[in-house]
């Protein structure tokens, strides 16, 4: 990144425009789901900051930032309702389209949510918003992003569950997809 004397101001301003979005958010999501919810505006801001430093003020920082605020308001409506609203399984695919490139997008589409669909049919445990995610998240990510997200996510799902919730039968995945969805991101 070139940091010229009107860069530093841009990110700072970039910064606190995450945060004021986040703040936003935050409250929106408390008073859709009419309790307290978790406090991610920070998580937005830092998101922002790493995604801004690794691309710049370009189409792919914005749309990853997108993407990842996109998908940590829907873990937190998967944390809170277990589900997550139609909306932003399209604002997701929305956010592909900065960048976009239409084999990738559409194979994406195809192929990412194909292990949730056969799990969601042979299990109870995976819901059909789990699969609608993948979707939308295979779409704007591609097949690899799509793969890395669910790797990462996955895993990092398996892990919550083997450390913290021995007694539960069903984990919400879309956290732990957003968290595979930053992973993907830094690594594209």
């Amino acid at each position: 990144m070139d940091w010229n004397a009107a860069v530093p101001d841009a990110y700072a301003a970039s910064l606190l425009l995450a945060f004021f979005a986040g703040c936003l958010c935050d409250n929106a999501i408390g008073r859709l789901i009419k309790r307290s919810a978790p406090k991610t505006a920070v998580l937005s801001v830092a998101g922002t900051a790493a995604f801004l430093c690794l691309y710049g003020f370009t189409p792919t920082a914005l749309r990853c930032i997108l993407l990842c605020q996109l998908l940590m308001i829907a873990g937190v409506f998967d944390l809170a309702t277990r589900e997550i609203p139609d909306s932003l399984h399209l604002l997701i695919a929305m956010a592909g389209l900065i960048d976009f490139q239409v084999l990738p997008a559409l194979l994406g589409f195809l192929l990412v949510p194909l292990p949730f669909l056969i799990a969601a049919l042979k299990t109870e445990k995976i819901g059909g918003g789990d699969v609608k995610l993948m979707a939308a998240s295979g779409f704007a990510l591609g097949v690899t992003g799509g793969v890395w997200m669910m790797i990462w996510g996955l895993s990092a799902a398996l892990l919550w569950n083997r450390v913290f919730c021995r007694g539960q039968k069903s984990l919400p995945l879309a956290p732990f997809l957003a968290f595979g969805c930053f992973l993907a991101l830094l690594s594209i």
